[in-house]
């Protein structure tokens, strides 16, 4: 007699034949407008981290990415499960199993950014050993009118010294690269000033690091990290709103930890909450080890 045994889920690192299946499972995913399913084949591409893929019958029903932004400086993103299989603790084989292959290959610190709404995941990661850093917003305001030379690009050769002007200036803060945050780091500035988005502020007593991207309404600029060593971080987020006008922007956008200084700032220089969700910001490094551990 023979015996049959249904199908399992397993974790695997992912392969380009899953990119029909994620990318189908996403479509739907915040209305449509779930990057992952760009993202894919571009992080299956990617030669540092790793890209996971959970499978069930021979079909990829949820994914999961770490994500290495600069030595030392590790992201956890890309999370999705196919709605219909809700329900599976795919979610958290996933997470386990990212954690694990970081455990086993990474350093520094690992980051994570997750809905201030989703309890779960909030309780999931202190218990995998992340500390909260804080709750991240997104503010947004109009751009202004007006000459933006208040900012000079910063050239990529003065990474190191931009980054030592950050850590200086804006002790603890992070900086927003895309969807992600990492400490202020050499590599990730130089980046920036590669892709023309990293400036001195109005003779080197501030810098401004800022990232691009779209929503329905068009291109809109947003600040990476901001950190005045003289001068008045209100003008600097007003000129900032000066520059984003200056190139074409539809919104002028904030996005990082939240506290009571940034507030008032932001808000006398007419930002203004965009999202009703906000996020929380956790992070942790690698625990002590006392023996192997196996990677994926």
């Amino acid at each position: 007699m023979t015996a049959f045994t249904s199908p399992v889920v397993t974790v695997r690192p992912a392969l380009p034949r899953d990119k029909a299946d994620v990318a189908e499972f996403t479509k739907f995913i915040w209305d449509g407008h779930d990057y992952v399913g760009e993202a894919f084949p571009e992080w299956l591409a990617d030669p540092q981290g790793i890209l996971l893929a959970a499978e069930y019958a021979g079909r990829c029903v949820g994914c999961a990415k770490v994500t290495r932004i600069a030595p030392g400086q590790w992201w956890l993103e890309g999370f999705r499960v196919d709605p219909q299989f809700q329900g599976w603790k795919i979610g958290s084989r996933l997470d386990a199993a990212c954690n694990a292959w970081w455990d086993a290959h990474g350093d520094g610190t690992l980051r994570l950014l997750t809905s201030s709404r989703r309890v779960k995941v909030h309780h999931l990661s202190e218990e995998r050993g992340f500390r909260k850093l804080g709750e991240a917003l997104y503010l947004e305001a109009e751009p202004l009118d007006g000459p933006s030379d208040a900012f000079a690009a910063m050239k990529p050769e003065e990474a190191d010294e931009a980054a030592a002007f950050c850590l200086r200036a804006a002790p603890g803060r992070l900086m927003g690269v895309g969807w992600k945050f990492a400490a202020p780091n050499p590599v990730s500035l130089r980046e920036a000033a590669e892709a023309g988005l990293a400036f001195w502020w109005r003779g080197r007593t501030g810098f401004l690091s800022a990232w691009a991207d779209d929503d329905e309404r068009g291109d809109r600029l947003t600040v990476g990290l901001e950190a005045c060593a003289g001068g008045s971080r209100v003008e600097l987020l007003r000129d900032f709103r000066r520059l984003a006008s200056a190139r074409g922007m539809v919104a002028a956008g904030w996005m990082s930890q939240a506290d009571e200084e940034s507030s008032r700032a932001l808000e006398e220089a007419g930002y203004k909450r965009d999202w009703d969700d906000s996020g929380f910001l956790y992070e942790r490094g690698r625990p002590a080890m006392t023996g192997g551990a196996a990677g994926l």
